[in-house]
């Protein structure tokens, strides 16, 4: 039987989605100049700009004890999954008083359901799935969610994952965030099927195509796809498809793609395209979202001051917490 197909989020629920993307791109912005201004080093910050409806809308659709998995765009899922700006970027910061005790970028809450970043694509795939095996074996209705790429989609983890969920009707929702292209290279020239998602038909499990600029249109496709995981129907396979808007690194200017190409995706932000959407339809004004703009930059800039002043983590400390 297929699930009731979930109601449209009013006016608040609206807001609130507004809200998130905003401060998504708010905070990964700031971590982007506080690289670029030669604060913090390590591996260039990967921004989800363009990218922000996917992290939004989908993990609106999440309850409490559902669990999400994240590559290296992983900070739009943290901040969509209620993690606090100041102890994000406080981990971005290597500060103490992140979320990994400074000690790593790979943001992570168990106690929010954020499990965290694969550093090697796809790696958090497979991760997703066993814990989708044991959200089954325990007998809860609890669900995994993994977000990946449109490269990693190419690889054999995903592949293997899929085939596993299918044959053991996993509670597991695999999101394809498709922003068009892996590094430099276009997804056309990577992927010759039709979409990413029709892929899912090989394994047994359905495969959805949603506008993953579209928020509503992507919390809409992952509430389905929950509500018949959590039903026993098992997982589905959901390609998000976006426009990347800044480089996959911050250092990467794009040269490879034109200004007509760039001016295009623009078109298709998701923040403008809400944003526009809300003021059509008259949940909020324009003058309203100026303001929710200027709060949500206030927050962030408190944040990162915040952030500046904690302490590092100390020499001896790299030797704590470690598992094997």
């Amino acid at each position: 039987m297929s699930p009731t197909p979930p109601l449209a989020p009013d006016a608040a629920a609206q807001r609130a989605l507004m809200r998130t993307m905003l401060l998504i791109r708010a905070v990964e912005k700031a971590w982007g100049d506080a690289y670029l201004g030669e604060e913090i080093s390590g591996i260039p910050p990967s921004l989800s700009t363009g990218q922000e409806g996917i992290a939004a809308g989908a993990c609106a659709a999440l309850g409490d004890g559902d669990v999400v998995f994240t590559t290296h765009r992983g900070q739009a899922a943290a901040v969509a999954r209620g993690l606090a700006p100041p102890r994000i970027l406080a981990e971005l910061y290597c500060r103490r008083t992140g979320y990994n005790k400074g000690k790593s970028y790979h943001v992570t809450d168990v106690s929010r359901g954020v499990i965290g970043m694969g550093g090697i694509v796809p790696a958090q795939v497979p991760v997703a799935g066993g814990m989708a095996l044991a959200q089954k074996m325990r007998g809860t209705d609890r669900v995994s969610l993994a977000f990946f790429g449109d490269g990693a989609s190419n690889e054999g983890a995903v592949h293997e994952t899929a085939n596993l969920a299918a044959m053991w009707t996993l509670p597991l929702v695999l999101v394809c965030e498709n922003n068009r292209y892996c590094i430099t290279q276009r997804d056309t020239d990577a992927v010759k099927a039709p979409s990413i998602a029709a892929r899912a038909a090989g394994y047994g499990l359905p495969g959805v195509v949603v506008d993953g600029s579209d928020v509503l249109a992507v919390q809409a496709a992952v509430a389905e796809a929950v509500a018949r995981a959590r039903s026993g129907g098992g997982a589905t396979f959901i390609e998000a498809q976006c426009e990347r808007l800044t480089g996959h690194l911050i250092h990467d200017t794009q040269g490879y793609r034109s200004k007509e190409e760039l001016d295009a995706a623009w078109l298709h932000c998701p923040i403008k395209r809400f944003g526009e959407r809300l003021q059509r339809e008259g949940v909020l004004s324009a003058a309203e979202l100026a303001r929710m703009t200027d709060e949500v930059n206030a927050e962030v800039a408190t944040a990162v001051d915040w952030a500046r002043a904690q302490p590092f983590p100390e020499p001896h400390e790299a030797y704590e917490d470690l598992w094997a």
